[in-house]
């Protein structure tokens, strides 16, 4: 019998093949071996849940919403042969509780300090718990196939600073600012790319949105200083849109119109919080750099 969570995860399934991230390495490419039929998949119930935990819980972390988590745990864990599943998830914890036929009887809390929003890892992870549900495997062999999906890099590290060089240079160009401007918003774009990618884990997210919003504007400033920009509001233009948060907002919209209000709540506040810190991170590189709002370079 195939599970299957919404179509368009299902036609991509089929266009690249179910199998297409289950292999032993990490490269999709190599990956096409299947997950091995189990002839006595696991019955206690302390080790179906953590498997479903394990996948539910990766899925959370990569941005994936809060009823998809639901049902992805709920999902495998009846594959598995369980009478009873309940799931409650938010934004950082999932609760959940199984039942099987013998009486076992287990629950479980996961903590998910971190989140992100990584597409291509959520739909090889979706691809991979469609496979449970079809061919229920063991514990072992389903932490390995999750230890490959999270060594996965769909570009090269590389690219990610490229992305980041024209994304702010191209903005800076596009609301009106010179082809100087859009170097130095490139330059900048690439350090704060740099940055995010190689902070230390001990910084949060909103002390991170901070730190580079404030480097955003001094260096926005010392470029037009140096000569190598025009016009400072046309380059911060352009490295902002590296710090807003449009696609958490978005995702906190998507979790209230799907009825999941409470983390809905959640995710928009920490989207508000986030602009927040983002608006402060450049005032302060305005104080600091002693510009006035309304006048001066801007």
């Amino acid at each position: 019998m195939k599970f299957s969570f919404f179509g368009r995860f299902d036609r991509a399934a089929s266009a690249l093949g179910e199998k297409s991230v289950l292999g032993s390495t990490v490269d999709v490419s190599v990956g096409q071996s299947e997950l091995p039929t189990e002839s006595d998949p696991p019955t206690d119930a302390s080790t179906v849940l953590a498997i479903a935990m394990d996948v539910g819980g990766e899925i959370l972390k990569s941005g994936g919403e809060i009823h998809r988590v639901e049902d992805t745990i709920t999902r495998i864990c009846y594959a598995y042969g369980a009478i009873g599943v309940e799931v409650f998830a938010i934004t950082t914890l999932i609760i959940a509780e199984v039942r099987m036929p013998d009486g076992g009887v287990a629950s479980c809390s996961r903590r998910v300090r971190t989140t992100y929003n990584h597409l291509a890892r959520l739909e090889h992870l979706n691809s991979l718990s469609r496979t449970i549900c079809a061919r229920p495997a063991s514990y072992d062999k389903v932490r390995q196939r999750i230890a490959d999906i999270g060594r996965y890099r769909p570009v090269p590290e590389w690219l990610c600073y490229v992305g980041g060089m024209l994304a702010t240079g191209g903005f800076a160009v596009f609301f009106g600012g010179t082809w100087r401007d859009g170097v130095a918003a490139a330059l900048i774009g690439l350090l704060l790319t740099l940055f995010v990618r190689l902070r230390p884990p001990r910084i949060n997210a909103m002390a991170r949105t901070v730190i580079s919003s404030f480097l955003g504007g001094v260096l926005s400033v010392l470029c037009v200083y140096a000569g190598l920009g025009d016009h400072v509001d046309k380059i911060v233009i352009g490295t902002i849109m590296l710090e807003i948060p449009g696609l958490s907002f978005g995702n906190s919209l998507r979790d209230l119109f799907c009825g999941d209000t409470l983390s809905g709540t959640l995710r928009l506040i920490q989207a508000l919080l986030q602009a927040l810190m983002m608006a402060f991170g450049y005032m302060a590189a305005f104080v600091v750099c002693n510009l006035e709002l309304w006048g001066g370079l801007i």
